[in-house]
């Protein structure tokens, strides 16, 4: 693997885990739902938002890929 792939691969992961973490945050100290279904409605948005993430972090590690492939000199 070379170190583009390498660097758009941990950035990549890093753009998921930190979205993932963000927006579940978001939901259960957001205080958008009443506190009672809070659990309810956080395991419901559980599967779109490791979706979501999953696809920001797949978007940067393209740009990320992309960009450093365009700016290399080799």
């Amino acid at each position: 693997m070379t170190w583009r792939h390498t660097t758009a691969l941990i950035t990549g992961a890093a753009v998921t885990v930190t979205a993932f973490t963000a927006a579940m945050a978001l939901l259960i100290h957001g205080e958008i739902f009443p506190e009672r279904d809070w659990l309810v409605m956080v395991s419901i948005a559980l599967g779109p938002i490791a979706m979501l993430s999953v696809m920001v972090g797949y978007s940067v590690w393209w740009l990320v890929l992309f960009l450093l492939s365009l700016f290399s000199a080799d």
